[in-house]
């Protein structure tokens, strides 16, 4: 009897411009849409154990759903959706290879797909190739689903992903074929041929997924930076990192050098996120995992020059970093003095009206609610505004 795993599969739906041409009825994207709640619906239907999470790319990559097996949540999260760029397939992939191989790591054992349904007439480069060739080693098939006019023969980019990959290539021309291909590509996939790369005796495999796989920080789109300057600077945001708006170490405002981690959209100060890399990673000086959710980030190239222009004897940022040798303890405050209290909690920025316990950090003094304190130590094991370690006692 064939042996019928469970399937993890990331869904990279095309949201550049060209998607809302009309040769479709009403236009290309409400086509491929459709195509891809036929897909959700079809997958559950085949076997309700499996999951999906949706990623679209266009101008940059969002991640409109987590892996779920709710067809209700991912149906909804489709309609986050927003038009705009060329399509950017070459970080939809690496953002789609990050998360199935957090997946990997904490369960072997499944059969990972990737569904990718675009319009693009791409060429092939090296770096494409080479994300494709991670996905083949890792055993990801990857699926492709094209949809235009005519079919472009010469070097096609998709149907070689699906080649090498294992996975199925399709090309539809006429909005009846693409929603019955929705249901076609959810078929399962012939696991016989996977392997566990995550198996002990495989980690050396695991080594070039670090700088080939690493997503670029995402800038804050036009209407952003026009809105944070509008409000005359305070609608900007609070780099994570250094916990305020300006770079402590270039001054700069956020709507300048600020940027947000492509996977949990944390705000942080290049400078900053550069100190963190330099301070934390060992391995690369451009390559770092974000502080908050550990997916794999790029740093600029020119971000190294930028703290070596502004960096004098020390640093100027206080940053987390759990190589630190000092440690701190939360103290409980009595019930009686946090009205006296007349800062705000430095994780959430709220004040203390009394309906949480209070804990202050021992060594900088600052004041947490013990919901943001927990969550704080999940993410950190650190306080947020001085860097101490967390004991418990």
């Amino acid at each position: 009897m064939q042996d019928i795993k469970t399937e993890d599969t990331v869904i990279l739906i095309d949201v550049s411009r060209s998607m809302v041409r009309q040769d479709f009825k009403p236009n290309r994207l409400a086509v491929a849409l459709s195509a891809v709640n036929n897909f959700i619906q079809t997958k559950f239907t085949i076997d309700p154990k499996d999951r999906i999470a949706l990623l679209s790319f266009g101008d940059t990559v969002r991640k409109l759903s987590s892996f779920t097996y709710e067809e209700d949540k991912l149906k909804n999260s489709l309609k986050k959706i927003k038009i705009g760029g060329n399509g950017q397939l070459l970080d939809g992939i690496a953002f789609a290879l990050q998360i199935l191989v957090v997946e990997m790591r904490k369960l072997g054992g499944k059969t990972n797909r990737i569904f990718i349904i675009s319009d693009s007439k791409l060429k092939l480069d090296s770096k494409l190739q080479k994300l494709v060739t991670i996905a083949a080693g890792l055993g990801i098939f990857i699926d492709t689903c094209q949809l235009g006019t005519e079919e472009v023969y010469a070097e096609n980019i998709f149907k070689k992903i699906a080649r090498d990959t294992g996975g199925e290539y399709g090309f539809f021309n006429n909005s009846k074929a693409i929603l019955n291909a929705g249901r076609s590509f959810a078929s399962k996939k012939d696991s016989k041929t996977t392997t566990d790369y995550f198996a002990p005796d495989k980690q050396e495999k695991i080594a070039p997924l670090v700088s080939d796989i690493a997503l670029p920080l995402r800038r804050p789109s036009l209407l952003d930076i026009r809105l944070m300057m509008s409000t005359n600077g305070s609608g900007q945001d609070k780099c994570q990192i250094c916990h305020s708006i300006k770079a402590p170490l270039t001054s700069a405002d956020f709507y300048s050098e600020g940027r947000y981690c492509p996977s949990c959209d944390r705000p942080m100060h290049i400078s900053c996120a550069t100190m963190w890399a330099k301070k934390t990673e060992k391995s690369s000086e451009s390559v770092f995992r974000c502080p908050f959710c550990y997916f794999l980030l790029e740093l600029p190239a020119y971000a190294t020059k930028l703290i070596k222009e502004n960096l004098e004897d020390e640093p100027k940022i206080r940053l987390l970093s759990q190589d630190d040798d000092k440690s701190t303890h939360m103290i409980l405050i009595s019930e009686e003095n946090v009205s006296e209290i007349n800062v705000s909690c430095n994780y959430c920025y709220s004040i203390f009206l009394g309906d949480y316990n209070v804990y202050q950090c021992e060594k900088c003094k600052s004041y947490y609610h013990e919901p943001c304190l927990e969550k704080m130590n999940k993410e950190i094991q650190a306080c947020r505004n001085c860097g101490a370690k967390i004991m418990f006692s």
